[in-house]
């Protein structure tokens, strides 16, 4: 197969192509709603996530300073709420009201819920790390809960509504249509 180089500046979309999450935050009054794909699990015991957010964003202020936050998993229904959530500053526009989310209680944690999601992290910042222009929050997950419909044992989803929605870069989403199971492979024999 041939292959061409393509510009670094674009190589994590190679990487970056998980569920597009909408992040909530919220401190002392103030609340935002960002669009995130650039989140990872970090440990398994703790349970630990990654999120990386943008040093100058309004979701990076209210992280770092309430060492909280949750992750909201939207559906192809939300894709243009959640392109708009990762468009606009926080700081200029109440993203909730604008595109008509909904708020839903939180169990542990400050920052709401968006009701429409279909599951919902809520995290516990535990350590912060600054390598470039991003900060990691690498915390623990406190409560998790999703639409029944959508999660069984391994995340079973079998509606095309009720699919993670993921980023692709720019303007372009997917959703999985096709679940594939791979069978072991057997060990050669001598």
């Amino acid at each position: 197969m041939a292959k061409r180089e393509i510009p670094r500046e674009q190589g994590y979309r190679l990487l970056a192509c998980g569920p597009v999450t909408l992040v909530t935050s919220y401190y002392k009054g103030d609340m935002n709603v960002m669009a995130a794909s650039w989140i990872t699990p970090v440990s398994a015991r703790p349970i630990l996530i990654g999120l990386c957010v943008h040093e100058a964003t309004l979701s990076h202020e209210l992280i770092k300073k309430s060492s909280e936050f949750a992750i909201n998993i939207p559906t192809i229904e939300l894709m243009r709420q959640t392109r708009y959530c990762g468009s606009v500053s926080g700081r200029d526009h109440n993203k909730l009201k604008v595109t008509g989310l909904h708020e839903a209680g939180p169990h542990v944690v400050r920052p709401v819920l968006i009701e429409e999601c279909i599951a919902h992290l809520e995290c516990a910042v535990v350590e912060m790390v600054t390598p470039g222009d991003h900060t990691i929050f690498i915390a623990e997950i406190v409560h998790a809960s999703a639409e029944e419909e959508s999660f069984d044992s391994v995340y079973l989803l079998k509606e095309r509504d009720l699919r993670p929605l993921h980023h692709l870069g720019a303007d372009r989403f997917a959703v999985l249509e096709e679940q594939l199971i791979a069978d072991a492979p057997t060990p050669e024999r001598d």
